[in-house]
């Protein structure tokens, strides 16, 4: 019956949501627990780049927690994803570390200027004070508001940039890269600092509205990084940020852009305990790998499928993604390969959460849902 009414509605010019019948805190607490729900776990990554869904500037957004508020409402409100919250991103830290960056009407900000300019400038560095540097104070209140709103219905977090790449930040990409030849106790140092910063910002923040934080390592992939340079100066700091964040968080997750199947032993044993992975790569040969002790997420292709596909294409896409890592022994949650790109239609969102109803619909973790009876050689039997 779900799906003759998701197939119904594709036909139409404006796609309706499905109605699902937990809470997103519900469904999550009792998938943690191995029970059945209502439908898969589902997230989008779209808090910076949905403002202009709704008519915003994103450039307005960044520094209005109204408007953080506004579109975080408006994105639970229309699509009924299981995450909410402000996230950091890649380069909250490295702004209020002394970096510039730009932030145009309408694209998510980049860096133009590093914070330092030599490697001996770190001595001369402090800490992070979430209470006054960069947009902290205005994410703090954000937070503090949608908490006071959504807090007994959703489970609020927040990403951002891991060590390596709030130091390539730090230092400017290149320079960084080739500061890991020619200067390598000046790259350790900076690393070190950066950890620190991170892992600071998340224990201040995590006491201050009880949130757990998730990192992203994007200069981690092997597109960026060789195997030596990622066993030298990402190994040890990833280690340590997970170790001392789990003090305070219990668990800390990962995601990684692009190509990184040949480093994801080293992921699984720095104690992390969910790899987000990009569309790249095989969620089926991950869960196959280190589906035993790891929970999984991904890995619908943001671009091509999210953004530009039908909502056919969208379907099956998420069929195949279930497919492929819904039974993952440690759990499973569906959401694209990296962030919701900017420009992705409502129309296309909706199209996304219904099909993870449909073909979601009474999951388990460790089991394939029922809603996927009948799709390929798929095993419902576990």
């Amino acid at each position: 019956m779900l799906l003759h009414k998701l197939r119904e509605r594709s036909k139409r010019d404006t796609v309706e949501l499905l109605k699902t019948e937990m809470t997103p805190k519900e469904r999550i607490m009792a998938y943690m627990r191995g029970e059945e729900v209502d439908r898969i776990p589902t997230s989008l990554s779209a808090s910076e780049t949905a403002p202009p869904l709704y008519g915003v500037p994103i450039r307005e957004y960044y520094f209005s927690a109204d408007r953080m508020v506004q579109i975080e409402t408006a994105l639970a409100d229309d699509f009924h994803a299981d995450n909410m919250g402000i996230g950091l991103g890649l380069r909250t830290v490295a702004e209020a570390l002394g970096a510039e960056l730009v932030y145009p009407e309408n694209s998510v900000s980049y860096l133009v200027k590093p914070a330092i300019h030599s490697f001996s400038d770190i001595k001369n560095m402090n800490l992070i004070n979430i209470e006054k540097d960069g947009r902290f104070p205005v994410i703090t209140e954000a937070f503090e508001r949608l908490l006071e709103k959504f807090g007994k219905e959703r489970i609020l977090g927040s990403g951002l940039a891991g060590p390596l790449t709030t130091a390539s930040s730090l230092a400017g990409t290149e320079n960084f890269l080739k500061a890991t030849v020619k200067n390598k106790e000046g790259v350790h140092q900076l690393l070190q600092y950066s950890t620190d910063c991170i892992v600071n910002c998340c224990r201040d923040l995590n006491q201050k509205l009880d949130i757990k934080f998730m990192l992203s390592e994007p200069v981690a992939s092997r597109n960026l990084l060789s195997r030596k340079q990622f066993q030298e100066f990402f190994v040890p700091y990833l280690r340590q940020a997970v170790k001392r964040m789990n003090e305070f968080q219990g668990t800390t997750g990962i995601h990684i852009c692009g190509n990184t199947k040949d480093r994801w032993k080293e992921v699984a044993d720095s104690g992390v305990s969910n790899f987000w992975i990009d569309n790249c790569e095989s969620m089926k040969e991950l869960k196959t790998a280190f589906g035993d002790r790891l929970a999984i997420s991904g890995n619908l292709p943001p671009v091509e499928i999210l953004k530009y596909g039908s909502v056919t294409e969208i379907e099956q896409g998420v069929q195949k993604c279930i497919a492929d890592g819904a039974d993952n022994p440690c759990g499973y949650t569906l959401c694209p390969g990296c962030t919701t790109p900017v420009g992705t239609t409502k129309e296309n969102l909706t199209a996304f959460m219904n099909a993870a109803a449909v073909y979601g619909r009474q999951a388990r973790k460790g089991c394939m849902p029922k809603g996927m009876e009948g799709y390929g050689e798929v095993d419902l039997k576990k």
